[in-house]
């Protein structure tokens, strides 16, 4: 098992898609830290509120969410791009089963998933210290521990998508339109007829939610002002964001998960048994 999982992280770090993907990924989590916590920190703000505002926590959550789609895209390289490539061959008779070979790359594309999570949120701290507005320490490494899992679980989805679907340009495709078409339109046709509970219980919204939730928990407790007005707005902000409907930030989480297990289960019943000829 060692022998495959050192080849599959040769086969990850030989090439330049990791880094390709990182780069985007690390600066899109140090853009929106860095926007948040900069227009947090103005002066008219802090007067109005009496304090500065931790806009750096919500946007870390925005910037992590949009990062996400390129481990996502990683993810679904793993099975896919060894099958363009033809290797998909010789990593199944080199291995002692399929299986095996699955299970390794699962195990090397959840750690590269890891790293990409720590990446972003060392990039995201930068972008607060750089806007002058670094939030509560304890609130900032909790939002930064769902962020790096929220990573792991995008990118073991990808993994378990591509092995289903085994057509790399299909995965990479279908994964965006997806997450950036198909379920915000679906969301926006069940708000419209009277079904806004079903959105937060989908796919791309679960695992968005589980950050952004959390976010706007730890945010609105360390905003300065009377505890009314901030539980207002933040009864106000969540009904502006369609979380109105969205169980506990944790709860989107294990729905998120369930998903990444259920769609990972399935791609790797179908990988054992796909034809490689």
């Amino acid at each position: 098992m060692n022998r495959l999982i050192t080849a599959e992280y040769r086969k990850v770090f030989t090439t330049k898609l990791w880094w390709a993907l990182l780069i985007p990924a690390a600066a899109l989590s140090l853009a929106f830290t860095w926007g948040g916590a900069a227009l947090g920190a103005l002066g008219d703000i802090d007067r109005e509120l009496g304090g500065v505002v931790p806009l750096a926590l919500p946007a870390f959550a925005q910037g992590i969410n949009f990062a996400s789609v390129f481990g996502l895209i990683l993810g679904g390289t793993a099975v896919t791009g060894e099958i363009r490539h033809k290797t998909i061959t010789t990593s199944y008779l080199t291995g002692p089963t399929r299986g095996a070979v699955l299970a390794a790359k699962l195990f090397v594309y959840s750690t590269i998933g890891a790293v990409y999570g720590l990446v972003c949120m060392l990039a995201a701290t930068l972008g607060a210290l750089l806007g002058n507005n670094f939030p509560d320490t304890d609130d900032w490494f909790t939002l930064a521990g769902a962020g790096v899992v929220a990573m792991v679980m995008w990118t073991l989805l990808g993994v378990g998508v591509g092995a289903l679907i085994g057509n790399q340009v299909g995965t990479t495709v279908g994964l965006i339109v997806y997450v950036l078409i198909i379920e915000p339109i679906i969301s926006v046709v069940l708000r419209s007829n009277d079904a806004g509970h079903v959105p937060p219980y989908l796919l791309n919204t679960s695992g968005s939610n589980m950050v952004t939730d959390l976010s706007l928990d730890l945010f609105f407790a360390g905003l300065p002002g009377s505890s009314r007005r901030n539980q207002r707005a933040y009864e106000d902000l969540r009904e502006f964001l369609s979380l109105t409907d969205s169980p506990q930030w944790w709860v989107s989480g294990l729905i998120f998960v369930g998903y990444a297990v259920a769609l990972g289960l399935a791609g790797w019943l179908v990988a054992r048994r796909r034809d490689i000829t």
